[in-house]
């Protein structure tokens, strides 16, 4: 490699070093159908003459089902002897329209190499998320770092990355919203990174700039102990405090509490769950009563609540460790579900007249997939009424829905297959 390429992938950002960057070239991917699937009980929603598999290749681990509904591609995480790297296959066929070339997977302890699917403006990306340690000689410490790989996912054939993002340390966790952005927390603040340009901004933990709009002094500490930002509005970050979340300069928690809701509530603290677009802010916030936590939609740009509902936490004791499915209109939290543009708020955990519904999938259509009391009994529910239905005995239940396909199984290790069912 010249010198003055060599520079150019030396930087943080590196845009279109690909190949030339030593990653092996991607094997070419199959214009052919996919294996056919069994024809499994799935709901009617999805067509089970037509379902395909993925199935282990080569000593190559596929995982982690991802949905990029604006290409229509389902795209797995691939792992194997060369590294890691990007499958996509068409939602409906299965016909692989793209591969990435493999890049190293590092040592990454408990956080494992990822794939997120975010937009920005008209543009979908898959990014292919990497961190830990490098290898370890024997004499140097292995080199920390954190690696985003950004891919369009109009893409085809035999891809490299459009653009390469580099961190020198190894994160705890990373998270994408909808809007283009990734975080990357290690421990000192969090990174907030624009996939479609590689620019990033960092908030050290409990720094100056992410001080809460005004005093909010508890009687144990004050709100702005153990600050972090969560998550980005379009008037700056979305900070998390002790008992309060808010925006820089602009509206706390404080300020819109639900009605119902007890902020200051024993040692249960009223945290963020999810942040889905940037938009809206699902948070949890305790009550007066210990087995109920209440659910409420905070507009992102003026704090004010546009929808909750009471409503218990399956077993859990606070949002924290509460991962939310989220759809381009719906996000699922434990037992609660919110549609996005209306704000409506429903609860599906266990009432006089009805057993609790666990659900683990939803549609972009608001029909989700669970399962109902002890006995697991297959379950519809639609999120724009309400109404749940029992399935007939024997339905698979999904465990994903991507780009408009379900999915059976997550993983291909121990010979498992991942069955893909498109809608019907």
């Amino acid at each position: 490699m010249t010198g003055v390429l060599a520079a150019a992938c030396a930087v943080v950002v590196l845009a279109g070093c690909g190949s030339d960057g030593g990653h092996p070239a991607a094997p070419p991917p199959s214009t052919s159908a996919a294996p056919a699937a069994p024809r499994e009980p799935v709901p009617a929603a999805f067509d089970s003459a037509r379902g395909w598999s993925i199935s282990e290749d080569q000593d190559v681990e596929l995982a982690r089902p991802t949905g990029a509904p604006r290409a229509g591609l389902l795209l797995v995480l691939a792992s194997g002897p060369d590294g890691v790297h990007v499958v996509a296959h068409d939602a409906v066929t299965g016909a692989i329209r793209w591969r990435s070339a493999p890049v190293p997977e590092l040592d990454s302890g408990r956080l494992g190499s990822t794939v997120f699917v975010t937009t920005d403006g008209d543009r979908e990306y898959a990014v292919l998320a990497t961190t830990g340690a490098g290898e370890d000689n024997g004499v140097d410490k292995p080199a920390r770092s954190t690696r985003l790989y950004v891919y369009g996912t109009d893409s085809s054939g035999s891809v490299t990355p459009e653009r390469e993002i580099s961190l020198p340390v190894a994160v705890g966790d990373y998270w994408a919203q909808a809007d283009g952005r990734v975080f990357l927390e290690n421990g000192d603040g969090v990174t907030v990174v624009r996939v479609a340009d590689g620019s990033m901004t960092s908030y050290p933990a409990d720094g100056a700039e992410l001080r809460p709009p005004k005093d909010c002094p508890h009687a144990i500490g004050s709100c702005a102990d153990g600050m972090t930002v969560v998550g980005m509005t379009a008037n700056g970050p979305l900070v998390q405090g002790f008992q309060a979340f808010w925006v820089p300069g602009g509206w706390i928690s404080d300020d819109v509490v639900p009605s119902g809701a007890s902020p200051n509530e024993g040692f249960r603290n009223v945290e963020i769950v999810a942040s889905p677009d940037g938009e809206a802010i699902l948070a949890g916030w305790p009550t007066e009563d210990p087995t109920e936590w209440l659910w409420a939609l905070h507009d992102a740009a003026t704090g004010h609540v546009r929808g909750s509902v009471r409503c218990d936490l399956r077993g859990a004791h606070g949002p924290s460790g509460l991962t939310p499915l989220v759809s381009d209109r719906f996000v699922l939290a434990g037992f609660a579900a919110f549609d996005l543009r209306t704000g409506q708020g429903q609860c599906f955990a266990e009432t006089a007249g009805r057993r609790a519904i666990e659900l683990t999938a939803v549609g972009e259509d608001g029909t989700a997939y669970g399962t109902a009391g002890s006995d697991d009994t297959p379950v519809s529910v639609s999120l724009l009424t309400g109404q749940a239905t029992p399935l007939p005995g024997g339905t698979e239940i999904p465990d994903g829905i991507a780009a408009g396909a379900a999915y059976l199984g997550t993983a291909t290790n121990g010979g498992e297959s991942i069955l893909v069912y498109p809608p019907a």
